[in-house]
């Protein structure tokens, strides 16, 4: 039997549970006083400290500014005005906010699950997403670094283009799982909820980043294999993490509002899962 991660009353009625598999993200049940009780993985996490400027609007934000960096990156204009070296210090600036947005998400985990800096919650696809997340932001740093430095030709692939592509791959990795979580299945089309959005339009861009760092490797005659596919990959997956992460920063309240009086109650009590 899949093991929940809330505690349904033992008198409960009309039990669902949800959830791509092995996880559960959805349960619902109805109480012995006839009241239904509605506990969501993704709208629990974002809606927790959702008080005026809460960590989900502060997490978006930061998103927002670094997908806005890697947006105007491409540009062949911008580029011009600020010089080779200008437009790569865009890019690491740009990744060291992915970097603090996604440890906030992060923290958002770790703190459902009752610690303050670190949590091993392997039944939480939330926990997955972004812990696989902040790693991938960590190998967009390195990849911006050494683009800051005049690495030789022969040494981009290693150390330049692998930490992009690795960190891409992380980035679809865990944008699927987010998107499964926010759907409560691996595949679901759910166009009228803001969180379905959010999560659509990150795997989007995910793709897009996967196609950049294709076009970005390098050839043997030291030229990326397709400069189009490199700066046009990263220009259209900056603009999907751009609006995902505009609809991120006020998710927290909506979720909380959505939680409020009434006979839907998405909070029970929860188990120390991490979801």
């Amino acid at each position: 039997m899949t093991r929940l991660p809330v505690d349904v009353p033992p008198d409960a009625t009309d039990l669902v549970v949800e959830g791509p598999r092995p996880f559960v993200t959805r349960v619902q049940y109805r109480r012995a006083d006839g009241r239904v009780v509605r506990w969501e993985a993704r709208a629990r996490r974002k809606a927790a400290g959702a008080r005026g400027f809460g960590t989900t609007w502060w997490a978006g934000l930061l998103f927002a500014i670094g997908s806005a960096c890697f947006v105007v990156g491409p540009i062949p204009e911008y580029a011009q005005a600020v010089g080779g070296h200008g437009d790569a210090l865009t890019y690491f600036v740009g990744s060291l906010f992915f970097t603090s947005g996604a440890y906030l998400s992060y923290l958002q985990v770790v703190r459902q699950a009752g610690h303050r800096w670190f949590a091993w919650a392997p039944r939480s696809p939330g926990f997955w997403a972004c812990a696989i997340q902040l790693v991938g932001t960590l190998y967009f740093n390195v990849t911006t670094f050494a683009g800051l430095l005049d690495v030789p030709s022969d040494l981009e692939n290693r150390i330049v283009w692998r930490p992009d592509a690795i960190g891409s791959v992380c980035f679809l990795v865990s944008s699927a799982i987010a998107f499964a979580e926010a759907g409560h299945r691996w595949w679901s089309w759910r166009p009228g909820q803001r969180d379905w959005h959010i999560t659509a339009l990150n795997l989007w861009g995910s793709v897009f980043f996967g196609l950049s760092a294709i076009g970005a490797h390098v050839t043997s005659a030291g030229e990326f294999s397709n400069v189009q596919l490199a700066n046009g990959g990263t220009f259209l997956g900056a603009v999907c993490f751009l609006i995902a992460s505009l609809l991120m920063m006020p998710e927290g309240r909506t979720a909380a509002a959505s939680s409020g009086p009434g006979d839907a109650v998405r909070d029970p009590e929860p188990k120390d899962s991490g979801a």
